[in-house]
């Protein structure tokens, strides 16, 4: 591990501290704010976090590499081995693109521990399902509505009362949490099982799977069992992330850690016709790039391959390089030794691996209001709380806006702390989220 560097500090008196000692002013979190170089320790191994599997959409075993990300580390330190390989692929046999190999259970319970911070809706979308499903007829006085990955539940509790709600969630304490909030009336029940096994205990009028469907190691597997569960009249909804309707925002693109499978239109409808369902509509929904889609219980009619995708992909793949261009042109533009990574989420290990913001000589500090993050390291960067902002002297430090999600509250924040406008790098002007 390298040594830290001490923090550039104001001084009322005009004195600076010198580059090596340490200065004795702390944080009000207790936490001494000091810079460090990012870390050359070799990665530990993380043994049973990763298995290979077929093609999740035709089951070709014939895949070619698109991506790969050797030692991706998942947030913070830690003495359990957080590090893995990550490979994208593309299906010889039908141009379904997908991560292989995959998270174990085990291996995404590790990795992912520390994302909670990082998943959930924008603002507004569960009250605009709501009212799409409504329109169509899909939430009729006595309905029941079954929600797949319905997490603690929150959309459920959103339904209209003469609609009743079952919840089904692998996240057994997400689960606990939804049976104490919206449980105790007896209108919606919560289930804590797999997706590919559990049984909801009578027939139900709508499914829905709202940016689930890419998240499952076995996507046909999840849509077989949903439809045995179903009966003539269930319709189910899907949407997931198109690469049809890619937004080039974030440096983790399209083919991102948090998918395990990357669906063009064509590959979602192949999953949907293999498992068993029949589309009757899809749409795709506006200011972001998901993909929705109803579909009815029908006689399997099986995969068919889309050339086009292949050329989808290579079209992509070229976007994407460009859009990554430009945000090293703008970390390139600015120049400073020390380097403040404001947001300590997985941006920062892309930027890491796509970007030249940790070539040369420079050293940093991260600083992000989780505090599951905060007192830990991320690659041995010390992070540290919003407090420690106003420690720096700006006229040789950098901030960088590296939360994707949060960049026009970001900016807003390092003008109220009054970082001047020429120290702070904001990587994105179009922030599009689900």
């Amino acid at each position: 591990m390298i040594e830290p560097h001490a923090l550039a500090l104001r001084d009322p008196g005009g004195n600076r501290p010198q580059r090596g000692k340490r200065s004795s002013r702390r944080a009000e979190n207790g936490h001494r704010a000091v810079f460090a170089r990012l870390s050359s320790a070799p990665p530990s191994r993380a043994d049973g976090y990763m298995e290979w599997r077929v093609c999740p959409v035709c089951g070709g075993e014939d895949h070619r590499p698109l991506l790969e990300y050797a030692d991706f580390q998942f947030y913070t330190d830690a003495d359990v081995p957080k590090r893995v390989a990550i490979r994208q692929v593309q299906c010889q046999r039908c141009f379904a693109a997908f991560m292989n190999p995959v998270f174990t259970a085990r291996g995404f319970a590790a990795l992912f521990a520390e994302a909670s911070a990082s998943y959930g809706s924008s603002s507004g979308r569960q009250e605009e399902q709501i009212a799409w499903l409504g329109e169509r007829g899909l939430l009729a006085p006595g309905a029941t509505l079954l929600d797949i990955g319905c997490y603690e539940g929150s959309f459920l509790g959103k339904l209209p009362e003469n609609v009743g709600g079952v919840g089904v969630d692998i996240d057994a304490p997400a689960i606990a949490r939804a049976r104490g909030h919206w449980g105790a009336s007896g209108r919606h029940r919560f289930i804590c099982a797999d997706f590919e096994t559990f049984d909801c205990g009578g027939a139900v009028d709508v499914i829905t799977m709202y940016h689930v469907l890419e998240h499952l190691p076995r996507p046909v597997a999840v849509l077989k069992r949903l439809a045995e569960l179903s009966i003539s009249r269930t319709r189910l909804v899907v949407e997931v992330p198109v690469i049809e309707k890619v937004i080039f925002g974030d440096a983790c693109g399209f083919l991102t850690v948090q998918h395990l499978t990357h669906f063009s239109i064509a590959s979602l409808h192949n999953v949907l016709h293999e498992a068993g369902w029949r589309v009757l509509s899809a749409q795709g929904m506006e200011g972001y790039n998901g993909f929705r889609v109803v579909a009815e219980p029908a006689p399997r009619t099986g995969w068919r391959r889309d050339d086009g995708d292949h050329a989808r992909l290579l079209g992509y793949m070229s976007g994407w390089y460009a859009a990554l261009a430009e945000i090293d042109a703008r970390l390139r533009h600015m120049d400073a030794p020390h380097w403040v990574l404001r947001g300590g989420g997985l941006q920062i290990e892309y930027l890491r691996h796509l970007t030249s913001l940790f070539a040369g000589d420079r050293d940093f500090l991260i600083v992000d209001r989780d505090p599951l993050k905060q007192g830990k390291t991320w690659r041995g960067i010390p992070i540290l709380d919003t407090e420690s902002l106003g420690e720096l002297d700006w006229r040789d430090t950098r901030i960088v806006l590296s939360s994707y999600s949060h960049q026009e509250a970001l900016r807003e924040e390092a003008r109220e702390l009054g970082i001047p406008d020429a120290a702070v790098v904001q990587l994105y002007d179009r922030v599009s989220r689900y």
